[in-house]
């Protein structure tokens, strides 16, 4: 079982890269085996996907940082930050097209690594600092001399922002799910769909990972409906935890488990705990076709719910597959017809922080399956709301009702200080 060490800019690419002293410029052309390690330089931005590569039962590859500094990043944008990268629009005052190249449609800007622009569905409609239009919305790939990227900016974008990445939906996820994976102290951040996604997530760790401005890609044009999320379990989930994470700025859910209607398998011991989500325009957590047979989320703080560049310049309700219901919840349950046998989904010692656009938890799935979860020992502290929960076919604002008329929460607190 071999580490290596890799700095994709003081690395070379004829070392072993078996210690830190000599690290490899790159992974890429490794041959990584079950139980290995590869280590990553931390304070490196590595532009593109992971490219991980799967373990064996008890043999898992890990990949995870040494040194000092920022968890190392894995990108999925390019940098538009230099005044190169702009031209003005003629006839077109206050707006400038972005010469990229870009390859793909584009799914969100990200200003000074800090905040997301507001996609605009036409373009007459850019108006304010940081709006943007695709005249390539839906499509995979387009030929740059035939794509136009606008942003409305009273002066060269690269003047007044310090910083510009244009995200786009080159890589479907930024790491593959797959079985006997372990991801730790790495970010993944400015990608057009997903994370950490795909299918047979199977043993499978994340710890004191950074999820950031994730999704954004357009899946409906003419429904007006985007999407991606921070990390996905297609389909199966068994044995799985995500624990010790920072999801931040996702464009629809922190974490979720679904997958084709009638193929997705309940999943097994599958656990969310200790983890923050701060704006997720979906849900923290989405569950999604069918209830699991064991599920864990539990000990994480929760806050923001539909806020960041998830909602910029829509119409509230956001556009989504339930519209005109509300959009932008901790906790999300639907698309789901029926009980599962010997079910256990746990929702417990959470803490529920403002959900301005929707509710702590929304659910709208079959009723007896609403019956298996159990849901207790939370903390509900929201100052900004629309709903308080959703459950049995009732929308409560009122917790003690709540409470009496579902059975849930009974040994939970909630400070209500929305009035305030």
């Amino acid at each position: 079982m071999a580490a290596y060490y890799i700095d994709p800019v003081g690395g070379s690419a004829n070392a072993a890269g078996t210690s830190a002293a000599q690290p490899r410029l790159t992974h890429r052309d490794l041959n990584i085996q079950p139980g290995d390690t590869v280590l990553f330089k931390r304070g490196s931005l590595i532009r593109g996907a992971l490219g991980n590569v799967q373990g064996t039962e008890g043999n898992p590859v890990t990949y995870g940082a040494y040194g000092e500094g920022e968890n190392p990043a894995f990108s999925g944008s390019v940098d538009v930050s230099r005044e190169e990268n702009w031209e003005a629009v003629p006839g077109s005052p206050n707006v400038w097209r972005c010469l990229g190249p870009l390859t793909t449609q584009v799914c969100n800007f990200v200003f000074n690594n800090a905040f997301g622009g507001a996609l605009k569905w036409e373009r007459e409609a850019l108006s304010a600092r940081g709006d943007w239009w695709d005249s390539a919305f839906g499509q995979y790939e387009v030929r740059p001399e035939e794509h136009t990227v606008l942003l409305y900016c009273e002066e060269n974008p690269a003047k007044a922002f310090r910083h510009i990445e244009c995200v786009l939906v080159v890589h479907r996820n930024l790491a593959v799910m797959g079985h006997d994976i372990v991801l730790e102290n790495l970010t993944f951040k400015n990608n057009g769909v997903h994370g950490f996604s795909g299918t047979n997530g199977k043993n499978v760790i994340v710890r004191n990972c950074r999820f950031e401005f994730i999704g954004g890609c357009v899946w409906s044009k003419e429904l007006r409906i985007r999407f991606g999320n921070g990390v996905e379990f297609w389909n199966s989930a068994e044995n799985a935890v995500i624990e010790h994470c920072v999801f931040y700025d996702i464009f629809d859910s922190g974490v979720t488990h679904q997958g084709e209607h009638g193929k997705c398998l309940p999943a097994k011991n599958l656990v969310f705990r200790n983890n923050l989500f701060v704006r997720c325009g979906m849900a923290a957590y989405e569950q999604r076709d069918v209830l699991p047979l064991d599920a864990q989320f539990v000990g994480n703080v929760c806050a923001d719910a539909g806020r960041g560049f998830s909602h910029y310049g829509t119409e509230l309700p956001r556009s989504s597959e339930i519209w005109p219901q509300p959009m932008g919840h901790h906790i999300f349950l639907w698309r789901i017809d029926g009980p599962t046998e010997n079910a256990r989904f746990a929702l417990r010692e959470n803490v529920f922080m403002d959900a301005p656009y929707g509710a702590a938890i929304y659910s709208i799935i079959d009723r007896a399956a609403e019956a298996q979860t159990d849901v207790d020992s939370n903390t509900y502290c929201m100052r900004e709301r629309t709903l308080l929960n959703r459950y049995f076919g009732e929308d409560f604002n009122d917790f003690a009702a709540y409470v009496r008329a579902t059975g849930k929460d009974a040994h939970s607190l909630c400070a209500d200080v929305s009035a305030q």
